[in-house]
């Protein structure tokens, strides 16, 4: 245990938390108990998956969870708290210092996924007539309590953000210089409702390392430090990359397989009574239309499959980065029945080519129609297949978002339904109509 014990002084906080998920339960309580300095404690709790908070403090009794609470930024101690029972968070609460109780109940007051709920109430302000030398002075007065000072706020007697002065000017400047002479006043900020996503892309368009929050009034209440907007991003691309694949949420590494059933079964849902509709649609075909058509339902269904998965992620991301506009939805949409219009004749006239072809070279395409017929129905269905594709691609995505929801749900299971159903409707339809001319 000794030399497990130096093992650990020696590693970084990151480090040992990133190697929590892959220990079992019992052995990362007991890592966590063998880390003897409250500090490292703290900062190892503020690194590891949030799945595990629970089970790494709940063993633990309520003095010594809040010790090294004691040492957690207020932000995150506020998240750590957010996976606790309502009646543990009571209880640490009670015993935290009055001052540091209410920061974390404040910060718990606010949407985890707002600006408000992943600011950090550290941060350095001062007046306005202060001095450069006064400020430097102050700054180093106050290093232990500030998170990170990479820029100092400049606000008025109520307390409201007025400007905003770099630590480089603060530095570069002659000390007898007041702030109110260097500041920065047409400063960029985001009230408490903020939507997290949005913070984030301020954070990546203005190349900020920290962002202020302010309530209604402007007051300044903290500031979204850039490794928050890393987390931020993290979780955001986490999020929307398992709903375009219709798979639910993140859940933590140490789920269970029923966890991961629970989450994923109802998302197949759409996928499958769309399946089931389209095979519906399909029986009264049938009997009408020659079994070697058949063959190329996968190839067309596949294709238009593929296009509008590829149109929908782009609109998606483009709505979570800002590129697309809700005011710009006529262009995004005209862009992709273009680019459909244009994949469609390009990939129809090839498969088109190879389905007559194929059923010339094997005989099996001459029984009831001329080889002409399949060529022209698969493609031509193809074609107007991957138009559709590329159109509910865009708009159902953009209809999500204008709607209030989480358009990155719109991708697997709702446009692959969709196509299914449409596709074969207009695969069938087609042949049908080509049937009377050949």
């Amino acid at each position: 245990m000794v030399r497990v014990k130096q093992l650990l002084s020696k590693t970084r906080p990151e480090d040992i938390a990133h190697v929590f998920p892959a220990l079992r339960e019992r052995e990362r309580r007991q890592v966590f108990d063998l880390i003897e300095d409250s500090s490292y404690q703290a900062e190892v709790l503020a690194e590891i998956d949030s799945g595990l908070i629970r089970e790494i403090l709940d063993p633990l009794n309520l003095e010594k969870v809040v010790e090294v609470l004691h040492e957690v930024p207020a932000d995150d101690v506020a998240d750590i708290l957010g996976e606790l029972s309502e009646e543990r968070v009571s209880s640490i609460l009670g015993l935290m210092r009055d001052q540091e109780s209410l920061e974390v109940e404040d910060l718990m007051g606010y949407d985890p996924e707002s600006a408000g709920g992943i600011m950090s109430p550290d941060f350095f302000a001062l007046p306005s007539e202060t001095t450069v030398s006064e400020s430097i002075v102050a700054l180093q007065e106050r290093h232990d309590t500030i998170e990170m000072a990479f820029y100092v706020y400049v606000v008025n007697e109520h307390g409201q953000l007025t400007g905003v002065v770099s630590l480089r000017q603060l530095v570069t400047t002659p000390p007898t210089t007041k702030l109110s002479d260097i500041a920065e006043y047409d400063a960029i900020s985001v009230q408490t409702s903020a939507d997290q996503e949005h913070v984030a892309q301020l954070v990546a368009r203005y190349n900020f390392l920290a962002l202020p929050v302010v309530d209604e009034t402007n007051k300044l209440l903290g500031i979204v430090t850039v490794d928050d907007i890393i987390d931020v991003l993290y979780e955001e691309a986490t999020e929307d990359i398992l709903k375009l694949a219709g798979a639910g949420t993140e859940l933590p590494s140490t789920a269970t397989i029923w966890e991961h059933f629970r989450m994923r079964y109802p998302w197949l849902v759409a996928s499958c009574l769309g399946g089931f509709i389209a095979a519906m649609i399909m029986d009264p075909f049938l009997s009408h239309l020659s079994a070697f058509l058949m063959l190329f339902v996968p190839v067309v269904m596949g294709m238009a499959g593929n296009v509008g998965i590829q149109s929908s992620t782009i609109v998606v991301r483009g709505l979570a980065t800002g590129n697309v506009e809700m005011g710009k939805v006529g262009s995004v949409v005209r862009r992709e029945i273009g680019l459909g219009l244009l994949l469609g004749v390009g990939y129809g006239v090839i498969i088109g080519i190879g389905v007559a072809l194929y059923g010339y070279l094997s005989g099996t395409g001459q029984q009831q129609y001329s080889i002409a017929f399949y060529g022209v129905s698969v493609g031509l269905s193809l074609t107007v297949a991957m138009i559709m594709a590329a159109t509910l691609g865009a708009l159902i995505p953009l209809g999500f978002n204008r709607a209030g929801i989480d358009p990155a749900v719109a991708t697997g299971p709702f446009v692959t339904s969709a196509l299914d159903v449409l596709g074969i409707l207009a695969y069938f339809m087609i042949a049908l109509l080509l049937a009377q001319v050949f």
